[in-house]
C-alpha cells in the first residue's frame, strides 16, 4: 500500500500508527500467512468502525467477550429462535399458548421469516405483514373479531417454528471486505485478493464462537460447532433444551453457518464421531493451527 493510500484515511496520528499496523496485518494475511493475532486486531481494533456490518461487529464482539453474550446479532437470533420453538413446541409440552405468547411468537418469527416466506404463508409484502400483524395482535388482546386478512398473519406467525442463522460464511466475509476497504486498511487494488481468505475467515469465527453462550431471558444455550446437518457444512449451533414438558426437548438451531464441508479444512481428529446424539457436535475446545485448519488444542 502506497503512503498517499494511507493519509488518504484521514485519521490523528495515534489512530495512522494503529491503521498502519492494520494495514501490515492485512498485507500479510494476503500472501497466505493467516494468523489468529492478526485477525484478532483486524477485528478488535476496528469494533467500533464496522460502518453497521452487523457481522463483523458480532465476531470483534465475540474477541472481546466470549464468555457469555447478552446482546448483538446471534443473541437477538438466538432470543427469537427460542421463542419461535417455544411457543410452537408448547403442545407437545402439554401447555395451550396464551395470548401473551402468540404475540410473542409472532414478533419473533415476523423477524426471522424471510421476505419470500411472508408472501408466501402471508400472501401479502412484509410491510403489509407488519401493519395486519399490529392490527390483528390488537384486536385479539381487546378480544375484537378479527379480518380474514389479519387472521392469516396472526395465524402464519403467531404458532410456527421459524429459524434462520444469524449470519454466513458469505455474509462474514462482505462484511469484512467491506469494513477493511471503508477504514482505508485494504486497498481496491487488493480487494480481490482477498477471496483466497475466506475459508480461514470462517475458521476463525468458528473458533471465536464455539464454547461461548448466549443470554435469552431467563435461560442460556450454549454455542457449539460441528457439522451435524444434511449437507455436513461446517456450523455453530445454539443448544437449546426445554426440560417443562412429559420428556426433555432439545433443539440445537444453526446461527453460523458455512459453505465448508469438514474434510478440506480440518485435521482428520474433527472427522470421528463425538456421540450417538449429536455425532458431529465438537465439545472440546477448538484452534485455528499453524496449517491453517480447525483442529482440537492439544
Amino acid at each position: 500500500m502506497n503512503e498517499r493510500f494511507a493519509r488518504q484515511s484521514g485519521r490523528t496520528d495515534g489512530q495512522s500508527m494503529i491503521d498502519d499496523e492494520l494495514r501490515a496485518r492485512v498485507k500479510r494475511v494476503l500472501t497466505g500467512d493467516c494468523r489468529v493475532d492478526d485477525f484478532d486486531r483486524l477485528f478488535l481494533d476496528q469494533r467500533d468502525r464496522y460502518h453497521g456490518k452487523e457481522s463483523f461487529r458480532e465476531i470483534a464482539d465475540f474477541v472481546a467477550h466470549r464468555m457469555e453474550r447478552n446482546k448483538g446479532l446471534v443473541t437477538q437470533t438466538a432470543r427469537d429462535v427460542f421463542t419461535s420453538v417455544d411457543v410452537w413446541s408448547l403442545q407437545m409440552r402439554q401447555k395451550r399458548p396464551s395470548a401473551a405468547d402468540i404475540t410473542r411468537a409472532a414478533w419473533a418469527n415476523f423477524r426471522l421469516a424471510s421476505d419470500q416466506q411472508l408472501r408466501e404463508g402471508c400472501k401479502v409484502s412484509r410491510g403489509a405483514a407488519k401493519r395486519l400483524l399490529e392490527n390483528g395482535l390488537r384486536r385479539m388482546t381487546r378480544a375484537e373479531p378479527l379480518t380474514d386478512r389479519e387472521l392469516n398473519v396472526v395465524k402464519y406467525l403467531g404458532n410456527r417454528f421459524i429459524w434462520k442463522p444469524a449470519f454466513t460464511d458469505d455474509q462474514l466475509f462482505d462484511d469484512f471486505r467491506t469494513v477493511l476497504l471503508k477504514n482505508r486498511i485494504l486497498s481496491p487494488d487488493e480487494s480481490e485478493q482477498l477471496v483466497k481468505v475466506k475459508p480461514v475467515l470462517a475458521l476463525y469465527a468458528i473458533v471465536c464462537m464455539h464454547g461461548s453462550s448466549v443470554q435469552m431471558d431467563a435461560v442460556s444455550g450454549e454455542l457449539l460447532a460441528g457439522f451435524s446437518n444434511k449437507g455436513r457444512r461446517l456450523e455453530v449451533k445454539v443448544q437449546l433444551e426445554f426440560g417443562d414438558g412429559p420428556l426433555p426437548i432439545m433443539a440445537p438451531i444453526c446461527m453460523f453457518l458455512t459453505s465448508f464441508q469438514p474434510e478440506a479444512v480440518c485435521e482428520p481428529a474433527l472427522l470421528e464421531p463425538v456421540d450417538d446424539a449429536q455425532p458431529h457436535v465438537w465439545r472440546r475446545p477448538l484452534e485455528l493451527n499453524a496449517a491453517g485448519k480447525l483442529a482440537y488444542i492439544g
